[in-house]
């Protein structure tokens, strides 16, 4: 076995078993491998072989999984709150009379903040259950980068992604989509979820059966995604970590081994949650990671 992302032969099964099928909905009734690239870093699983991953995403069965309503309204109700941590990541100072595209929208809540300063949306959402008040809200839609590429290759001045790389089929390809997108000078801020290397450090198998999810055949290293942006083509390729969640979430998986968000305690002072994230960040061992490259 080769890892599809690094070309290498150094591949190990770190994981065999059932795999998580949604944040509300349990786990597989079958066992399945994960493996691990020795070199690259990058994990994953072939659950998806059995799906037709497409269907998958487009369907309202996958939303059901992870969501309670699936309604648009529900959508943004949810997610509109982390549109400022999200701002964190990308700067206010780059969409302003710029075409922006954002791949793996949702119900558009990051998008339709940006929509207030951009000349021209493009939302980009496999699920048709949203396309529709993504049309309504005036954003150009399409359900995948590569429908849109006839249109606007070439032409993408930025491209935003959070927490969707990780759930297609070729990351690669994903990340070539993107570079066809962009114009010259043009740029892309990707977000995914790393192997949340503390939390697995500490908790082990118990954690193990929380992050490998049939939804996620990837979890990325930022060896994966920088290789990744550099053979599409791009330049000025950098990496940015993020520790999302504070002290408490780790206190709460130790006491509970169970996920329950971003806890907080009394007796955490934020200003202690602040420095537990700045040391995670200097140490590389956030949860997430965002890559900024350029055309």
């Amino acid at each position: 076995m080769k890892c599809s992302i690094c070309g290498c032969n150094q591949v190990k099964e770190i994981y065999n078993g059932e795999l998580k099928t949604g944040l509300l909905t349990g786990w597989t009734s079958k066992k399945y491998s994960v493996f691990q690239c020795e070199k690259c870093k990058t994990e994953w699983n072939e659950a998806y072989k059995d799906l037709d991953i497409d269907a998958f995403y487009e369907s309202a069965e996958y939303r059901t999984r992870i969501e309670n309503d699936i309604s648009p309204e529900a959508y943004c109700a949810k997610y509109d709150k982390e549109v400022l941590d999200k701002l964190s990541m990308t700067g206010t100072g780059i969409f302003r009379n710029r075409t922006v595209a954002d791949i793996g929208c949702g119900g558009g809540s990051f998008i339709d903040f940006i929509k207030g300063v951009a000349a021209k949306t493009i939302a980009i959402e496999p699920s048709e259950i949203y396309r529709e008040g993504l049309r309504k809200k005036g954003h150009t839609v399409f359900a995948y980068a590569e429908n849109a590429l006839d249109e606007f290759a070439e032409s993408v001045d930025v491209i935003t992604s959070f927490d969707v790389i990780e759930h297609v089929e070729s990351p690669y390809k994903f990340i070539e989509d993107a570079y066809k997108l962009c114009t010259k000078g043009g740029q892309i801020i990707i977000g995914t979820p790393t192997d949340y290397p503390v939390l697995r450090k500490m908790l082990g198998e118990v954690f193990d059966r929380f992050i490998f999810q049939v939804q996620h055949p990837w979890v990325l290293s930022d060896e994966a995604m920088l290789l990744m942006a550099q053979k599409a083509g791009f330049k000025n390729v950098r990496i940015e970590y993020k520790q999302k969640y504070g002290l408490g979430n780790l206190l709460s998986w130790l006491l509970d081994s169970t996920p329950r968000g971003d806890i907080k305690y009394d007796f955490i002072e934020e200003s202690v949650n602040e420095a537990y994230k700045k040391s995670m960040s200097k140490k590389d061992l956030c949860e997430y990671i965002i890559l900024y490259a350029e055309k």
